[in-house]
């Protein structure tokens, strides 16, 4: 079978927003497509190749699809300087000039999406270096018996009908014991997560955390996806090497309080969602027109 045809590759990530120091990983992202065995064969192919830890090669119809969606990571693909684009073919130049079909308004809940990603990771690290959890959850925490009183079956029909709205018979004690069911699993993954955290902090994030009392790396993305979010609703740029690099690096560095950190989150969102609502890029990706340029790129690549 031969190889797929690589289309267009860039430098992401740290590097290619400027914001990368000693150490900081070398990530690149691709587009491909597929020898004709992907497109017309039994077995299909892959959504993407995973060349290594950092560099991902997207199939075309994925990416599209993505990008069209305004992933923030496929958007600020297509958006990198020159300078960090490592190959481009004649298709990846169409991809480029393609671009700004895949900027709509959708970049406000992507964008802050992501961001409001962050700020929830924030969050919880900042809950569990101040009140570190001290010990798994038993069920008597709750009010429960060592075992389950109902089965499985049962709970998973009520939460299914509640979810939907549904009237339930059931006897008044049981939604007590569903919603003491609910709090348990919760704590017990909560304690879950808290465990898988401690065991693979980053040295270096973990003494930032202690440090400032919050993830500052987490912080300067979170900052620079909803500035990206505003400038490309007010503008339609996007901005992928940042010019406001020197204070990111100073929000990585602490420079805000944990409070500083929440107020000025809260005015960017407000930024954001007043941006969405006097932008002038429409509503949604043309998905036609997303479609034939698809159609168009893997047509010339299986010729």
């Amino acid at each position: 079978m031969s190889p797929p045809t690589l289309l267009y590759e860039t430098l992401h990530g740290s590097r290619a927003y400027g914001l990368a120091r000693e150490g900081s990983d070398w990530d690149y992202k691709g587009v491909i497509v597929g020898p004709k065995a992907w497109y017309y064969g039994v077995d299909g192919g892959p959504e993407q190749i995973e060349l290594g830890p950092d560099h991902v090669h997207f199939e075309v119809r994925k990416f599209i699809r993505l990008a069209g969606q305004a992933n923030p990571t496929l958007i600020e693909t297509l958006f990198t300087d020159p300078a960090d684009h490592t190959h481009v073919s004649p298709a990846g130049e169409r991809l480029l000039a393609a671009r700004a079909l895949f900027l709509s308004k959708r970049v406000e809940g992507s964008f802050a999406g992501y961001a409001l990603g962050q700020l929830k990771r924030i969050r919880t690290h900042r809950r569990w270096l101040l009140t570190p959890p001290k010990a798994p959850p038993r069920r008597a925490d709750f009010g429960l018996p060592d075992h389950l009183s109902v089965s499985r079956e049962q709970l998973g029909a009520a939460e299914a009908l509640l979810e939907r709205g549904e009237p339930l018979d059931v006897p008044p004690n049981f939604l007590a014991i569903l919603d003491a069911e609910r709090r348990y699993r919760s704590a017990k993954q909560t304690w879950q997560q808290f465990q898988t955290w401690t065991r693979a902090r980053n040295p270096k994030r973990a003494a930032l955390e202690a440090q400032h009392g919050y993830d500052t790396k987490h912080a300067l993305h979170l900052v620079r996806l909803l500035r990206m979010g505003i400038e490309i609703l007010e503008t339609g740029q996007v901005t992928v090497r940042r010019p406001d690099r020197d204070e990111l690096l100073a929000i990585r560095d602490g420079i805000w309080s944990y409070d500083a950190l929440i107020e000025q989150t809260d005015r960017l969102r407000a930024r954001v969602k007043a941006a969405a609502a006097a932008s002038t890029l429409p509503e949604r990706a043309d998905e036609a027109a997303l479609d034939a340029l698809c159609i168009s790129l893997v047509e010339e690549a299986l010729r």
